[in-house]
């Protein structure tokens, strides 16, 4: 169980994986099986759901070039803090299910092992932006991005070395905490993937039911 649930009864699912992976059409079907079970559940992304966390999206992915890393780090910490402040805490206090669409793993793969950020110096940030909360589970949806985008935004036009070391990331991290990390290969149908989830998913269901 996550270092948090000693103070909140919720459960935190965060998704990772490159862009366009498929991981909104993952929290889509995982959102609306848990609801049918009356599950109560949230969906955030990364960065947004708040009004500061939108302003910072725009900025961070369109607005603005931001050429250095730990500029980029803050802004997505910023967003991050304000989001679990003011949403992620609340839900997972009233037992929610709360599904994040990137969390603070997304800041250790991306600034750091893709840009170059120091991890320990990625890893106090973090924690001073969510106040020491883990997510429960993290599925990391393994693959390629299935398409290229039409309108790509600012991380989505980095080259091929950059999502090579944050694949690498993702792939180090998992290794270092298996217990947490649930890694499904991302290129097989979207059933398949679903029916993988929800298998994994169902003990947790169980004991916000009381199982």
């Amino acid at each position: 169980m996550g270092s948090h649930l000693e103070r909140y009864p919720g459960v935190l699912v965060s998704f990772e994986g490159l862009e366009r992976v498929g991981k909104s059409t993952q929290i889509g079907f995982l959102a609306e099986w848990l609801k049918a079970r009356n599950v109560e559940t949230v969906v955030f992304r990364e960065p947004g759901h708040t009004d500061l966390g939108e302003v910072l999206r725009r900025t961070l992915l369109h607005d603005v070039e931001i050429k250095s890393p730990r500029a980029e780090l803050l802004l997505f910490a910023a967003a991050r803090a304000e989001l679990v402040a003011t949403r992620v805490v609340p839900d997972l206090q009233r037992g929610v299910v709360v599904i994040l669409d990137r969390f603070i793993d997304s800041s250790v793969a991306y600034q750091g092992y893709g840009s170059g950020v120091a991890l320990d110096v990625v890893d106090a940030i973090n924690d001073i932006a969510t106040n020491g909360i883990r997510p429960d589970i993290t599925f990391w949806l393994e693959g390629e991005s299935f398409v290229r985008a039409s309108m790509p935004d600012q991380i989505e036009l980095r080259d091929d070395a950059y999502f090579s070391r944050v694949r690498e990331g993702y792939r180090d991290m998992a290794a270092r905490e298996p217990s947490r990390w649930q890694v499904i290969e991302a290129n097989q149908a979207p059933l398949v993937v679903q029916h993988t989830i929800r298998e994994i998913m169902q003990p947790w269901i169980r004991r916000l039911q009381g199982g």
